[in-house]
């Protein structure tokens, strides 16, 4: 039984607006990018324009199965009217786990950028992080989306202003007017296009995947808005705009600037370029802007958790008592409060075994992050048998980049523990209609 009345309705085209065009741009992506071009050279714009094309897909699909699914909800509910109830235990799961692993992650990343600046221990600085962003949820769903809001013009503005700094620092190079700007030497004297052959152009789409990962969460809060089927419209409209407009102009500039070979991957790209073209408190302003894109993930990540874990017990999936909405604010409070509870047993787990347990978590999400793109395809693939040809290649895709991954030795381990992942929670789901049909 769904109940969709109880949450609440109050999000504006705004906020729907700046919530697509910020979520796919992720934190990953302004520090992010530097492993994924190290990964595969500079043939990795081609990754980015293959991952873009699935994320175009992916989102028609979203868009389909919002419009013509035979249910009400999110995406999730809809895979899980198409494809069956064990596919939607399987796939609300792993999407929700995929999202607490990222959740933790970023308030790592989060505690670690704060760290120089405030003396306390980094638990102390984990636990403020991940307790603001749920307050923030906490108060509305108009807090969440108005935090959004400008965290993601932060984001777009700060892509907006480095494409204009190293175009006019190209252009000033090539009229003479200042240096010249050796593109063909660090684009083809660091070993070629594919130093690292054909198959790591395939293998590093799961890192690219995890920089645009909530591309998605825009149609689970066009659900909370005045107009959820017009707003899921024009958002994918606009999503291969958006993903030339911010990924493939920013690649391109810092291959053209950078010699591949000489990116850290812990460093992001973007500062090493400003500080190549000498722009002044450079440093401040990639720090202001990923440390926006960390607290834009920490929330995101908060409230998708939250609206997934409610939909999952809707459907019986997850324990009853995370379906008490507050009556004032119509938020699912307890939903909320069980994604940061478990978010703070991951980072327990951080704190004692880092290298290991939490790193294992870490590398399953690039698998289960492809394989709920792979059942949105498919569900959107059972409502429109006609329309085939872009799912067919969203599909293809799809196998070749999990075929990249365990061909690659970097990546196979990470392939393997994701499989892994998702036959535990196919077990699990199995195991739970499987004493349902017992009762019955």
């Amino acid at each position: 039984m769904s109940h969709p009345d109880q949450l609440a309705h109050t999000l504006r085209a705004r906020h729907i607006t700046m919530i697509a065009l910020g979520g796919v741009v992720g934190a990953g992506f302004f520090v992010g990018a530097s492993s994924a071009i190290l990964k595969a050279g500079p043939v990795v714009f081609v990754s980015y324009m293959l991952a873009g094309l699935l994320i175009y897909l992916v989102n028609l699909a979203l868009r389909d199965l919002a419009l013509e699914g035979p249910g009400k909800g999110s995406f999730m509910m809809q895979i899980r009217e198409t494809l069956g109830y064990k596919v939607g235990f399987l796939a609300g799961w792993a999407y929700w786990l995929t999202w607490v692993i990222v959740l933790a992650a970023e308030v790592i990343a989060g505690a670690a950028m704060l760290k120089p600046f405030i003396p306390l221990p980094y638990w102390v600085i984990e636990l403020s992080l991940l307790l603001s962003m749920t307050a923030v949820n906490l108060l509305s769903v108009r807090g969440y989306a108005e935090f959004e809001y400008w965290f993601s013009l932060i984001k777009l503005v700060a892509i907006g202003v480095f494409a204009v700094i190293a175009i006019w620092a190209l252009f000033k190079g090539f009229m003479g007017w200042g240096v010249t700007v050796p593109v063909h030497h660090n684009l083809f004297d660091f070993g070629g296009l594919i130093p690292k052959g054909w198959p790591a152009i395939l293998a590093v789409i799961p890192t690219i995947l995890f920089s645009m990962t909530g591309s998605e969460i825009v149609t689970v809060a066009a659900l909370e808005s005045d107009d959820p089927d017009g707003n899921i419209v024009r958002i994918t409209r606009t999503i291969a705009w958006r993903i030339l407009g911010f990924y493939l102009t920013s690649i391109a500039l810092i291959l053209c600037f950078v010699p591949w070979s000489d990116l850290i991957p812990t460093k992001s790209p973007f500062l090493v370029v400003l500080n190549q073209i000498g722009v002044p408190f450079s440093e401040t302003f990639v720090w202001i802007v990923i440390f926006s894109a960390v607290l834009s993930t920490l929330n995101s990540a908060v409230y998708v958790t939250s609206r997934i874990l409610y939909e999952l017990a809707e459907n019986g999936d997850a324990p009853a008592f995370f379906l008490k909405v507050d009556e004032k604010k119509k938020l699912p409070v307890r939903a909320i409060m069980a994604g940061t509870l478990v978010a703070i047993l991951i980072l327990l787990t951080a704190i004692v075994s880092r290298d290991q347990f939490f790193a294992l978590l870490l590398s399953i999400t690039g698998t289960l992050m492809l394989f709920n793109n792979l059942l949105i395809i498919l569900a959107q693939m059972k409502i429109d048998k006609i329309h085939t040809i872009g799912p067919k290649l969203a599909c293809l895709l799809l196998a070749c980049s999990f075929g990249a991954m365990l061909w690659v030795p970097e990546t196979r381990s990470q392939a393997l523990l994701g499989f892994l992942a998702i036959f535990v929670i196919s077990i699990a789901s199995w195991w739970r209609y499987r004493l349902v049909s017992a009762k019955d």
